[in-house]
């Protein structure tokens, strides 16, 4: 198990740093936690370190997902939270970009039977003076 004792942002940038280490086209990352828990300033810092041109990344909640440039092809950021059916995963094209993407996803629980096997879960908890994130 993977652990992190977030105090700060730039703890967070630090931790978000370790997982790009594993980053490469058809990995999965799948982010699991409570809204406000720090999974999309992860992803920030994650994508920015990426792709050290990005200096904005926004939230996919509103667009459902956004899409950043990467080496051979793109990191695709998508929030499912809103998805209400199978049909709304397929029609976003998700399952081609598990294979020729980057993808991170917040809210997996709700396509967790489309993830790919060797998805990368990552764990985000609030506590009172800090963010603990977790990979197992």
């Amino acid at each position: 198990m993977t652990e992190f004792i977030c105090h700060t942002l730039e703890d967070t940038r630090q931790s978000a740093i370790y997982f790009a280490q594993f980053a490469k086209i058809g990995q999965c990352f799948a982010l699991h936690g409570d809204l406000g828990s720090g999974k999309t300033t992860f992803t920030g810092f994650l994508i920015k370190h990426l792709n050290k041109e990005i200096k904005n990344v926004s939230s996919p909640t509103f667009t459902i997902i956004q899409t950043y440039a990467y080496k051979d092809g793109e990191i695709w950021h998508a929030d499912c939270y809103r998805l209400k059916s199978e049909e709304e995963f397929y029609e976003l094209g998700l399952q081609e970009a598990f294979e020729s993407c980057v993808t991170i996803i917040e809210w997996p629980e709700i396509i967790k039977e489309f993830l790919p096997n060797d998805t990368i879960h990552i764990f985000f908890e609030n506590n009172s003076d800090h963010r603990r994130i977790t990979s197992k």
